[in-house]
């Protein structure tokens, strides 16, 4: 195989790794439209591996590289992750993509069919691999009622005030804050506002986090229309939400600019800007919990299954425990493709692919060779 991995960043340039590391894979070519995020790549991978500077934008160049390779995968910011998928479809490539995107996938699906190819979107860690466990799980039950995801990236030693440092792409971070978030509620779909439903929970090994309501689920809703309760929950340090509340509150994640002056401005892009610097102090390492809860009926009992992950960042590599959970994710099902282990063509969700228990064994296997590991547990 050769592999085109495009967007180079935290998560980006360890998916490249990671592949570039498999015996199943020929060559590996990194584009980036940031000479020090392939600078940096190139320092990490050694053999198998050519960069490319490049943006999707420039599109004749962009298309000339697509029909050089055999599959994609999409690590750009949520902004810019289906017009990626858009490129790939219209070059007939399979792609697995990890971005957060707000736009529907299955837009695609008409034209990815017709030419046959497959694409795997929102195949991170949530949307992602919280998706796979979802779907192990609907395998295991004769009927699916109710599936809570609590996900969150934080720093081992937290600084005040925020008590986050930044750990992918800091727009998209901001999304999760004001995205209207996709629940099922009493079997109904309605969008609600994020960072509500504020509630705290203990997490072994860690201690106390809070949680609220974030968007993602991704294609779970679709994919499992008869489950009456579908929620997911971001994780954060306990008083992170009221501080992202009230800037919400106070306008400062507008888009709609305004004049200061004779300047004009988006107030939104200022907070960004202003939020790096203070998402960025402390020590790179990091944290990353996961429980997935899924309730149902086996035989007529009730039965209770959860699956949960604690990793942390790897100080002999310098990777965080984020661009782990998140890229792994993502190159096993790239290799899956590669070996025509996914045979159904169009959209394909990371939880229809995890219904089949070898399929989403390969992927927990892969994980755990890298020293993730996921503890599933039962409860009847």
């Amino acid at each position: 195989m050769k592999i085109l991995v495009v967007g180079c960043g935290k998560v980006g340039s360890e998916i490249a790794r990671d592949l570039a590391g498999s015996n199943e894979v020929d060559s590996v070519v990194a584009m980036d439209a940031s000479s020090q995020n392939l600078r940096l790549l190139r320092k990490r991978v050694l053999g198998k591996l050519q960069t490319v500077k490049l943006s999707i934008s420039q599109e004749p160049r962009f298309h000339a590289l697509l029909r050089k390779v055999d599959l994609v995968c999409g690590a750009l910011p949520g902004r810019l992750g289906f017009d990626l998928m858009t490129e790939t479809v219209k070059a007939g490539k399979d792609t697995v993509d990890i971005s957060y995107t707000p736009r529907d996938a299955f837009l695609l699906q008409g034209q990815a069919r017709e030419v046959g190819c497959r694409v795997v979107p929102q195949c991170g860690v949530a949307p992602g691999f919280t998706n796979m466990c979802v779907g192990d799980a609907s395998r295991r039950l004769d009927q699916m009622k109710s599936v809570g995801i609590f996900v969150g990236g934080l720093p081992e030693k937290p600084e005040l005030p925020l008590n986050y440092r930044v750990v992918f792409s800091l727009e998209d971070v901001v999304n999760e804050y004001t995205r209207p978030a996709l629940v099922v509620e009493k079997g109904k779909r309605k969008k609600v506002d994020p960072l509500s439903g504020l509630g705290y929970t203990s997490f072994p090994g860690v201690g106390q986090l809070e949680y609220f309501l974030t968007d993602g689920l991704g294609s779970l809703p679709r994919s499992y229309p008869k489950t009456r309760e579908m929620h997911e929950f971001t994780l954060r340090y306990p008083g992170h939400a009221d501080m992202m509340r009230t800037l919400q509150v106070l306008g400062f994640f507008e888009r709609k600019s305004v004049k200061i002056g004779d300047v004009e401005l988006e107030p939104r892009q200022l907070t960004i800007e202003r939020l790096r610097g203070a998402m960025s102090h402390g020590s790179p390492e990091d944290f990353l919990a996961l429980r997935v809860e899924v309730k149902g009926l086996s035989r007529g009992k009730k039965i209770h299954i959860r699956y949960q992950l604690l990793d942390h960042y790897n100080r002999r590599s310098g990777v965080s425990a984020m661009a782990r959970t998140t890229a792994y994710p993502c190159t096993s099902v790239a290799l899956l493709m590669g070996r025509a282990e996914i045979k159904e063509t169009g959209i394909v969700t990371p939880e229809s692919i995890a219904q089949d228990p070898k399929l989403f064994r390969f992927v927990t296997d892969r994980l755990s060779e890298h020293g993730v590991k996921m503890k599933m547990s039962t409860l009847s």
